[in-house]
């Protein structure tokens, strides 16, 4: 089987959530026997990246530059109110490029694809119409991020804005889905809500996974360190490190004196550094070379999310290295992890610090629970359970009427 891979962002280096899926189900991909041809965004600092890794997996990579804009930074405004008025919303329209619309177009002209793979319903931006099923790799609902941070937000004017690009994000979802032959999943809560979005749709559940031979599980330090993990790019993540330092950690300190406060991810911007500079127990690492190296260290994994969807691979990177984590409910959201067995729940910042000092308290209740949720992974969120579940999903590919392919 022959498959066109269009994708947002270069799969290497992963080091956010998206890029690990993309790179998990390229290589689920290229076990599984399919020749792969990737069409990617890169960065322009990417440019000198070696496509070595790439081609082990790939049949073919070829890359356009394009000039990241993130949603969640701001600015841009003129081109928000202007994709208001369009069909295409701001969130889409970041990704729009002749470049990559022109080169998509002259492989399908040139090459028999049996599926385009299109990674984040985003992708499909730029597909020109084409008789070749197409399947949405979709990593979470993009609309309810958007509504989730304008139920979060105290700002009338962003929380309209948000609000309103919700739903101009949710129809234009709709419609990308009715170009699709199927949908892959990442939780079995997502299939539940594609299937409402989209009723009809054929949806497979495709895993977050992660490879638990690559994590080996280490005692933490002495000291009682207390972990977050996510691109700082990412508002989602942002807020979530603040909840945890407004609202949770004051209580944390009078229950665990010494405890530190480590957010290990990328691009932490120097004003949200400055925000807590004088906070002595609060340490930014930035982008690190090896996260499981973080993760050996801590004592707790903590995820205080209060705005995304799909699942948190932070939470099977945790998992995977027999750490006790405390999440809130939306953090663990679509993950099957027992609560009190392999995960602990909490959404009061009374509760979240209270769980968080319990396991620092009693290693040995900590150790049993990191243990427990290694034990999911292995079960549930495992390379063998994506590559079996990548299969079945493309053997199951609909035929499809060209006539009701939406251009």
């Amino acid at each position: 089987m022959r498959i066109l891979f269009l994708s947002l962002a270069r799969p290497l280096p992963a080091n956010n959530g998206q890029k690990m899926r993309t790179w998990s189900v390229l290589r689920a991909l290229a076990w599984e026997g399919y020749e792969v041809t990737l069409l990617s965004f890169s960065h322009p600092e990417e440019a000198a990246l070696p496509l070595d890794d790439l081609l082990q997996v790939c049949h073919e990579v070829e890359l356009v530059k394009l000039k990241g804009v993130s949603l969640t930074t701001g600015g841009n405004y003129r081109g928000r109110m202007l994709a208001m008025l369009s069909n295409t919303p701001y969130s889409a329209g970041r990704f729009a490029s002749p470049v990559m619309c022109s080169l998509i177009a002259q492989h399908l002209a040139t090459t028999r694809f049996d599926v385009v793979i299109c990674d984040t319903v985003y992708s499909a931006v730029n597909l020109p119409q084409t008789c070749v099923p197409v399947v949405m790799n979709t990593h979470n609902l993009e609309h309810m991020i958007l509504q989730r941070y304008a139920e979060n937000e105290n700002n009338p004017f962003k929380r309209a804005y948000a609000f309103a690009e919700s739903r101009v994000v949710r129809q234009w979802e709709q419609d990308m889905c009715k170009r699709a032959a199927s949908a892959m999943v990442c939780s079995t809560l997502d299939g539940k809500l594609f299937a409402e979005l989209c009723p009809g749709l054929p949806i497979h559940f495709v895993p977050n996974v992660v490879d638990v031979d690559d994590y080996c599980p280490r005692a933490a330090s002495r000291d009682p360190i207390v972990l977050f993990q996510g691109g700082m790019d990412w508002f989602p993540n942002r807020d979530a490190v603040s909840h945890f330092v407004d609202n949770i950690l004051p209580l944390l300190r009078k229950k665990v004196p010494g405890v530190r406060f480590v957010v290990a991810g990328r691009n932490p911007s120097d004003q949200f550094r400055k925000r807590y500079a004088k906070e002595r127990d609060i340490e930014f690492t930035g982008t690190v070379a090896d996260m499981r190296e973080i993760i050996a260290r801590a004592a707790v994994c903590v995820v205080p999310l209060r705005i995304g969807s799909g699942t948190r691979l932070k939470i099977l990177e945790a998992a995977a290295m027999e750490k006790p984590i405390v999440s809130t409910t939306l953090g663990a959201e679509g993950l099957e992890f027992r609560d009190s067995t392999e995960i602990m729940i909490a959404d009061g910042p009374t509760l979240f610090a209270s769980l968080v000092a319990d396991l620092i308290h009693q290693p040995e209740m900590a150790r049993s629970l990191g243990i427990a949720a290694r034990a999911r992974v292995e079960e549930r969120y495992s390379f063998a359970t994506l590559r079996s579940a990548v299969r079945r999903a493309l053997e199951s590919i609909p035929e499809i009427d060209p006539a009701v392919l939406v251009s």
